[in-house]
């Protein structure tokens, strides 16, 4: 062989070499993201005991923060038992199939074939029957050539990957939508509890109105005003108990259990005030599980576009086989009689009418649109930070406005009442001040669980996770499903 065919053959090899490099659709803009120095919120807390602290990494296992015991092994039954969750598991579980289908690759493919016929034919006007019976084993395995077996393999791998952390991502949720609803029906036993205190405070100021009204003292207008607020206030009762009713069935299902409204908690939202520890931003993006998945799944994606772009090349696959044919069983195991073959083919596409640059058209552009997808997932990320430190600081302010209105308004409603029983004031004077002290004591309540829910929800923006509470692996939902049917 001549020097120059030499050279035109190493030439081309390296020019197909180069043309089978695997593309990517993945620009700088997301392998290079810049993550700002600091929360712009974080100081915006005024009271000491409520500040958060961006100078240390933000910590874990948050839920304990609560001091609540029977939270705690809500959300280790929640996690055993949850329907979605066990869900969860079972599309990583699923992943990993995938995955062992690709990694199959890497091994030949060995068959072993039976095949046994019976046939009848005519010579010269006699029947005739044969039998034939054949077995053969075949042997095949395609070549890796260009790496295409490979990246599907990567590919699938960043798929598991990625399930893993979407588990793990609706752990975390699970465990907050528990913490949630665990103390929107606190919030919901509480108002309940007022409305019903309310309703009674009501009925006695009735009463009282009667019996001065009798003696002379006040107008029926007053009573009938008062009768209005007592029948309003009972209605309200009502429709309260009927939310803790929902507000148990919502829980009972996060828990796995059937919705019978059974459960019990306290009738008190607690008050914490420990600071909230939120890090860095810088470290936002390997904390979040969520953020963490979509760029596996981004890269994952991207693993798919070469995949796309190398169908286009030549296959090299060989294959063996082995095998006898005789017309008795006891023959085909006859060593002397065995036959085999080699084979090695190339395919190559030639004309599709564009069928394959399509595919990878299409490859890119999925690429391209989970990039979109991810890069607003971050952005959304940081937003959710932000809003929830300013969130905080606005609802510690209203908080603390509310708890001393509160006190104003009570010391008002019990003030006008006796002014009003002595004739000084009028009886709307007494139903203003009632409404004011009724509004600032459900602003309270209401404000307290809406710190508890802002609190949740900025652990669960920073990554916050639970691994003291939670230790059961990956599987745990799959392994407990049935005994827990």
């Amino acid at each position: 062989m001549s020097k120059n065919t030499l050279l035109t053959m190493s030439l081309s090899l390296s020019a197909l070499l180069v043309a089978c490099s695997s593309p990517s659709g993945i620009t700088t803009q997301s392998r290079d993201f810049k993550s700002p120095t600091q929360w712009s919120n974080v100081h915006l807390n005024a009271k000491e005991t409520e500040q958060l602290d961006n100078s240390i990494v933000a910590v874990d296992d948050w839920l304990r923060n609560f001091e609540d015991i029977k939270l705690i092994r809500l959300t280790e039954k929640s996690l055993s038992k949850n329907f979605q969750l066990k869900a969860s598991a079972i599309d990583v579980a699923i992943a990993e199939q995938r995955l062992n289908i690709s990694e199959s690759t890497d091994w030949p493919a060995l068959d072993l074939a039976f095949s046994g016929q019976r046939r009848k034919s005519i010579v010269s006007g006699n029947e005739l029957y044969t039998t034939d019976y054949d077995l053969s084993l075949n042997l095949s395995y395609e070549l890796d050539l260009w790496g295409k077996l490979s990246d599907q393999q990567q590919q699938d791998q960043l798929d598991y990957l990625a399930a893993n952390l979407r588990y793990e991502d609706d752990k975390n949720n699970l465990v907050a939508s528990v913490a949630s609803a665990w103390f929107n029906l606190q919030e919901a036993q509480q108002l309940a509890l007022l409305f019903e205190e309310r309703a009674r405070n009501l009925e006695h100021n009735l009463e009282l109105i009667q019996a001065s009204y009798r003696l002379g003292l006040n107008q029926a207008l007053d009573i009938y005003l008062s009768q209005n607020d007592v029948s309003r206030e009972l209605a309200r009762v009502e429709e309260q108990r009927q939310k803790v009713l929902e507000n148990k069935r919502s829980l009972e299902i996060l828990l796995g259990d059937f919705p019978s409204s059974a459960i019990t908690a306290p009738s008190e939202l607690p008050r914490i005030n420990s600071k909230i520890a939120t890090g860095l931003p810088s470290d936002l993006l390997t904390r979040r599980k969520d953020i963490q998945a979509l760029w596996y799944e981004l890269l994952a994606l991207d693993a798919g576009l070469a995949v796309a772009h190398k169908q286009r090349f030549p296959r090299i696959a060989l294959s063996a086989s082995t095998g006898t044919s005789a017309p008795d069983l006891s023959d085909l195991l006859d060593a002397d009689a065995l036959a085999w073959s080699l084979l090695g083919n190339v395919t190559t596409p030639l004309f599709d009418a564009g069928r394959l640059s399509s595919l990878e058209e299409t490859a890119r552009l999925q690429v391209v649109k989970q990039e979109q997808n991810y890069l607003l997932a971050v952005h959304n990320a940081f937003a959710e930070v932000e809003n929830a430190i300013s969130n905080r600081a606005a609802l510690l302010s209203r908080y603390h406005y509310f708890v001393d209105a509160r006190e104003n308004a009570l010391e008002a409603e019990s003030l006008s009442f006796n002014q009003y029983m002595k004739g000084i004031v009028s009886y709307s004077a007494v139903l203003e001040s009632q409404r004011r002290a009724f509004d600032a004591q459900t602003n309270v309540i209401q404000l307290t669980n809406q710190l508890l829910q802002n609190r949740i929800q900025l652990h669960i923006a920073l990554g916050g996770s639970f691994e003291e509470v939670a230790e059961q692996s990956n599987t745990a939902a799959i392994n407990q499903s049935d005994t827990d049917a």
